[in-house]
């Protein structure tokens, strides 16, 4: 069989058909689905009263929402490296977002403190479903690796967080509260 022939044949076992029944490429198909998440994305950064933003929109979304839960402010300067948000102590907290399918996970976190930042806060995406935020104090983040049988360095500044670390921190907030460790879960986000 010939490449031609070949190309001809997966094109065909590839082709789409779009809403009027007529057969699309993969790349008419590619171009169309970019088309809807534009739309799509759109929708959401002007919900977040952004509508101009390139950057990442779960980024965006996470800082904005771990501002309304400590009741802060987002940082003025939208791409400094070092802090998002300010709480209304006028704390600086780094927000970060940890995106994962439902279920297991396949991505971990290592959240890093710097000298000027007092609070860590990681919002948790499960299947692009926004599911807690976990907030670390710098001050006491070796204890919370303690508690949690760490044993990578450095932990007064870093913190190797998986799923079980963090299933912890969310199942067992009496223990971990009075480390500074705040938490706040889907649906009510209210923290306990």
């Amino acid at each position: 069989m010939d490449d031609e022939r070949a190309a001809g044949e997966l094109t065909e076992h590839l082709a789409l058909r779009d809403a009027d029944g007529a057969t699309m490429t993969p790349r008419e198909d590619l171009i169309r689905a970019m088309a809807r998440y534009r739309t799509a994305r759109r929708e959401f950064l002007v919900a977040l009263g952004i509508p101009a933003s390139n950057r990442d929109p779960l980024a965006e979304f996470s800082e904005r929402l771990v501002a309304e839960l400590v009741g802060g402010r987002l940082a003025d300067s939208r791409v400094a490296k070092g802090f998002d948000v300010v709480d209304p102590d006028g704390r600086k907290i780094q927000v970060r977002y940890l995106a994962n399918p439902e279920g297991a996970w396949v991505n971990e976190h290592l959240i890093t403190f710097d000298d000027d930042l007092d609070f860590y806060a990681l919002a948790i995406i499960e299947a692009l479903e926004p599911t807690a935020v976990i907030c670390f104090a710098r001050d006491t983040l070796a204890q919370v690796c303690a508690h949690l049988g760490k044993r990578h360095p450095q932990q007064e500044r870093t913190l190797q967080l998986t799923r079980v670390n963090a299933k912890a921190c969310l199942s067992d907030r009496a223990r971990f509260a009075p480390l500074g460790v705040r938490v706040w879960r889907a649906p009510e986000w209210s923290e306990a």
